[in-house]
């Protein structure tokens, strides 16, 4: 079965069940300079080994997601550099379930603008982020190590539920 899942803009509370957003805060900087404001610490990420960082070239495709990955160990850091991009996530059940699938109905679709990024939470699933309109590159940071239940660099990709697809837009 094909679900369809409508695009989200990209708001802390929208993306909250999924991790956290960074973005322009809306209050004065906590510190300025001549020609510059900044804004300290507006969010953090919990790590305790180094953060490996990855780029991605992400193509107009279909968009149609019928696979994800999660990291039960790990936070993961997204920022696209240019151009809008779509972020497919799903909830987590059990963290500990090393046999989990995604649940497509929990699924959410966040368009993430240039400037923006977003810290994926813990066991949440997710899907390499689509291009929104034209071809775009994002970073991810993650810590370096193993996770859980096995390395990511083998095949991460797990199927959803009943074999059920996703498409968004």
């Amino acid at each position: 079965m094909q679900h369809q899942v409508e695009i989200e803009e990209l708001t802390p509370k929208a993306f909250a069940p999924y991790g956290k957003v960074i973005d322009l805060p809306g209050g004065a900087p906590s510190k300025t300079g001549d020609g510059w404001d900044c804004w300290s610490y507006i969010q953090m990420l919990d790590v305790d080994v180094p953060i490996g960082f990855g780029l991605v070239v992400t193509r107009r495709r279909e968009p149609v997601v019928d696979a994800m990955e999660r990291h039960v160990s790990r936070e993961e850091l997204l920022l696209t550099f240019d151009r809008e991009i779509i972020q497919p996530v799903a909830r987590c059940a059990d963290i500990d379930d090393p046999d989990e699938r995604p649940d497509p109905a929990t699924v959410k679709c966040f368009k993430i603008k240039p400037g923006q990024a977003i810290v994926i939470d813990r066991g949440v699933w997710h899907s390499p982020a689509y291009a929104a309109a034209d071809d775009a590159r994002y970073l991810f940071g993650i810590e370096k190590k193993p996770d859980k239940f096995g390395d990511e660099m083998v095949d991460p990709w797990v199927k959803f539920q009943n074999d059920d697809t996703i498409r968004f837009g």
